[in-house]
């Protein structure tokens, strides 16, 4: 693997190697496709997808595992299915979290080739919470409301004017008769349109002024039924798939659930009392597992182009520590990386007291720095963050960040796409949000509740024996416990031989 390994060294074009494409330097040049890549192929053929509805073969309320079958081409899109159910109380409307949805469930996600271990993520369900930023607020409304439950869309509330006829309250008296055109505030909104009829008596019960509510479907007491996708769980299936046909070993992949304890899988309409548990379902966790086979002789070309085939992709370390409003000052951590190739490192930082019966996001969230923030006041103050990294002797920006709009503006530089929260939800700025949520407060349950932070490692350079340090300075916490994680996204090398898979880091 020294010749492997010296090609990623000098990878001077991108810093993320390139996952969608396979090389086999001893093969001969062939016209037959590349196979693994995800996308569309040069060539005219007939692809068959078999699907698999696949039990679990080890099951528990702690842990779960499935094993896949050696045939075809595993499709990147296979799901898996979840649900859960509430042991007792089973009126108090529970539902999950609204940024990740059912992602909540699982607290570690390992993809294994026999006994090796192919692609990790620890803290699944954090994890989850950073990549659900860049998903859209149309698609979360449209499509993942029905297969994930994540709900996070964000729509103007309008003020309408009063019914005539109807009592007006105080507030709305002189609207009468206006129209429905001014759009106040913002908050999350589903499958319909909410006006605010502030202070007209007969809106006051049920549904209180803009308080989106769930749909009995999303809620757990109906024990609904979700899916997540392979390529959520693991990244790196996004740009390339596995050739299970050509693996001699069992390839199986395993989930560890989050702690059984409902407040940490899944969230009650505020004021909710917390007196039940929320278990899975082991009937309705199934893997549904799609084969793709191209015809027999071009899948038998390909095998035998690519005996000796070796990819590159990348994959996730964890670092956390425990720390309060105080140790949460001035730190230097070691957060790992030493010898490897890093492409990024993202940050979140998730106060320990966020529980699912006071947030609707329970603890999958990310807190920033408090800021001090009115309308039309002089004496307004942003919270602030004082962030760098320090790889190779060298520090990644020459002068430390502390402007939340850089910070913001450093995630769209490491990611590419732009994460879909307004101002107040991100940094505390903006004062936008309105309206409620299953009871709970916009304004108060999603202020500065999405401040995640991160960087692409910009040379190109293996990280030396010191590992990444990063200096972090929260200068103006609420008081309590947090724990603060980091993800290094580690460039690794794969390479099947004869059907069996060697893995090592780049």
């Amino acid at each position: 693997m020294d010749s492997q390994t010296s090609n990623v060294d000098t990878m001077t074009s991108q810093a993320t190697p390139d996952t969608s494409a396979t090389s086999a330097p001893s093969a001969p040049m062939s016209n037959v496709p590349d196979l693994l890549r995800v996308g569309t192929i040069p060539d005219n053929t007939v692809i068959d997808v078999e699907t698999d509805i696949l039990d679990s073969v080890v099951f528990n309320q702690t842990f779960c595992r499935f094993q896949l079958q050696n045939k075809g081409i595993l499709h990147s899109n296979s799901k898996i299915s979840i649900s859960a159910s509430i042991t007792s109380a089973s009126n108090v409307r529970a539902f999950f979290p609204a940024n990740i949805g059912v992602h909540s469930l699982i607290d570690r996600a390992v993809l294994k080739a026999g006994t090796k271990t192919l692609c990790e993520v620890e803290d699944f369900a954090h994890f989850s919470a950073y990549q659900s930023l860049f998903v859209s607020g149309e698609h979360n409304k449209e499509r993942e409301a029905y297969t994930t439950a994540r709900v996070m869309n964000h729509e103007p509330f309008y003020m309408n004017a009063s019914k005539t006829g109807v009592t007006a309250g105080s507030n709305n008296a002189s609207l009468i008769g206006q129209q429905n055109a001014s759009a106040l505030q913002k908050g999350i909104q589903l499958d319909r349109d909410l006006d605010c009829f502030e202070g007209d008596t007969e809106y006051q019960n049920p549904q209180e002024f803009g308080n989106t509510v769930l749909n009995n479907f999303q809620m757990v007491g109906y024990n609904p039924q979700f899916q997540i996708n392979l390529s959520d769980l693991f990244p790196f299936l996004k740009t390339a798939q596995l050739p299970l046909y050509m693996m001699k070993e069992p390839v199986s992949l395993e989930l560890f659930w989050t702690d059984r304890n409902a407040s940490n899988r899944v969230c009650a309409e505020s004021a909710q009392t917390y007196n039940f548990n929320a278990d899975i379902v082991q009937t309705k966790t199934q893997m549904i597992a799609d084969y793709i086979y191209y015809p027999q002789e071009m899948m038998e070309a390909y095998a035998k182009q690519n005996a000796n085939l070796s990819f590159a992709y990348v994959d996730y370390r964890l670092a956390k520590r425990t720390v309060n409003e105080s140790s949460g000052r001035n730190l230097i951590l070691n957060i790992g990386g030493a010898g490897r190739i890093c492409n990024k490192v993202f940050q979140m930082l998730s106060l320990d007291s966020d529980t699912g019966d006071i947030l609707p996001l329970a603890n999958f969230n990310s807190t920033g720095p408090a800021p001090s923030v009115t309308l039309e006041d002089t004496s307004s103050t942003n919270g602030s963050l004082t962030y760098n990294l320090r790889y190779n002797d060298h520090f990644l920006f020459p002068v430390d960040v502390d402007n939340s709009a850089r910070h913001f503006h450093n995630i769209v530089q490491t990611e590419g796409k732009v994460p879909f929260v307004v101002r107040q939800e991100y940094a505390g700025e903006g004062l936008v949000l309105g309206g409620q949520f299953e009871g709970y407060s916009n304004a108060t349950a999603l202020t500065n509740k999405f401040f995640y932070i991160a960087n692409r490692l910009n040379r190109n350079e293996r990280v030396n024996s010191r590992g990444i340090e990063a200096y972090v300075d929260y200068q103006t916490l609420t008081a309590g416990s947090y724990t603060l994680r980091f993800y290094v996204e580690l460039v690794r090398m794969a390479q099947l031989r004869n059907g069996v898979l060697e893995i090592q880091y780049a």
